[in-house]
């Protein structure tokens, strides 16, 4: 092999590494020192190889923080009503529920003012924990008056969609919805459901979705900004 050659193949050798899960996508790349031995070159073939990774988009260099991994994004287009599971079901992802708390709760007036139901009025609150391939994606906090959805079945939601469940339950049917998107650094909870780091930036998604003018569900999304993005078609 060609000495000036070596740093390409230091950069196919950590190519394969990073496609095999070798390194984290959520932390930083190890520290040159660590690099150097475990490819056995020096710093500064080291260094060309991680250029080439960043010129090519694998990576992504952040000043302070370090190098780190380009993530592969799930995309969500915002053309039309849409439905977290059903949208990435039809791209063959797998996706997974965890019920992280629910509770039958008074209206605060917080609330009462998003949705404009009477404040002390009964709602169900649902915290979940969302995964794609088995990759914690974002955490949905759902409010539904108890006046329209007497009950929530929490076993069948730990499994399923929560739109399908109202649709067969109680015959909902989402008419209209309004959404507002916003870039949060999530609180320290949060990062720890959702296995990341203090520097990687979310979504703060709130869905007001209505029926027969009520609104009918407000759910607030704390969405991982390196996992998930949305995009629009403009005409």
């Amino acid at each position: 092999m060609k000495k000036d050659a070596l740093y390409f193949e230091v950069y196919k050798e950590i190519l394969h590494d990073i496609k095999a899960g070798s390194f984290s996508q959520s932390q930083p790349l190890p520290a040159e020192r660590f690099l150097c031995g475990r490819y056995h070159v020096s710093r500064h073939t080291l260094r060309m190889a991680l250029k080439l990774l960043n010129e090519a988009e694998v990576t992504y260099s952040l000043p302070g923080a370090g190098t780190f991994i380009q993530p592969t994004f799930l995309t969500q287009p915002l053309t039309q009503f849409y439905s977290f599971s059903d949208a990435l079901k039809k791209d063959n992802i797998t996706i997974t529920n965890h019920i992280v708390r629910y509770t039958l709760r008074s209206m605060d007036e917080r609330l009462a003012r998003k949705t404009r139901y009477p404040v002390d009025s009964a709602v169900h609150e649902l915290v979940r924990l969302r995964s794609a391939e088995d990759k914690p994606l974002m955490i949905e906090t759902s409010y539904l008056p108890v006046k329209r959805f007497a009950a929530l079945d929490i076993e069948r939601l730990e499994t399923g969609s929560l739109y399908e469940f109202l649709a067969s339950a109680y015959a909902f049917k989402a008419q209209n919805a309004r959404e507002t998107l916003r870039a949060v650094m999530p609180l320290p909870a949060e990062r720890e459901l959702l296995q990341i780091s203090g520097t990687v930036p979310c979504i703060l998604l709130e869905r007001f979705t209505y029926e027969n003018g009520l609104c009918a569900e407000y759910t607030k999304s704390i969405v991982r900004g390196d996992k998930y993005m949305f995009s629009a078609d403009l005409q």
